[in-house]
């Protein structure tokens, strides 16, 4: 490779890192981000599990009723990274997106949850939630710090967090 396509690579490089950052929207109010634990997997992960369930009614109207499944499957190596995390009044995460998939659960306070349509979804105290690719955007409107704890499950060696421009519709919900 010459050196000036090495140049004109890192050239793109860079100015493709300045968009990204120019047009990402930022953090506000976060209180506590911090990482309680994080482990990899040397293979890919492989769980089913199938857990039979007592009968709740006399008149279940299929075998599947007395049932729950669930799978994760990954293709090499993950991260496992468990997030204590914590905003405050009028706090928000700025839109992002995560290279995997997230299992959340809110420990006090509320939060609204915005997808890429800007549609909104309330989580309150003892309520959880998933996530997947999709970008998103989190804030506190409550008058108490809203805390949540975040399970991240990405291929090892990504970020946790990938910071994105605010969709079309951001500017319309007040969401920028």
């Amino acid at each position: 490779m010459t050196t000036k396509t090495r140049l004109l690579i890192g050239a793109a490089a860079i100015a493709c890192t300045v968009v990204t950052i120019v047009h990402a929207t930022p953090v506000v109010g976060l209180l506590v981000g911090a990482i309680l634990s994080s482990g990899t997997t040397k293979e890919g992960i492989m769980q089913r599990v199938h857990v039979p369930l007592p009968a709740t009614t006399t008149s279940a109207t299929s075998d599947d009723d007395n049932e729950w499944t669930a799978r994760l499957y990954s293709s090499g190596p993950s991260d496992v990274i468990v997030q204590d995390v914590v905003y405050a009044p009028g706090g928000h995460t700025g839109w992002h997106s995560h290279p995997g998939i997230l299992l959340s659960s809110v420990v006090a306070g509320s939060i609204e949850w915005y997808d890429s349509r800007c549609m909104k979804h309330v989580y309150n105290a003892g309520d959880s939630l998933t996530e997947s690719t999709e970008t998103h955007f989190v804030r506190n409107v409550g008058s108490v710090d809203a805390h949540f704890m975040v399970t991240y499950v990405i291929a090892h060696g990504q970020p946790r967090r990938i910071d994105e421009p605010a969709p079309a519709c951001a500017a319309d919900a007040g969401l920028e």
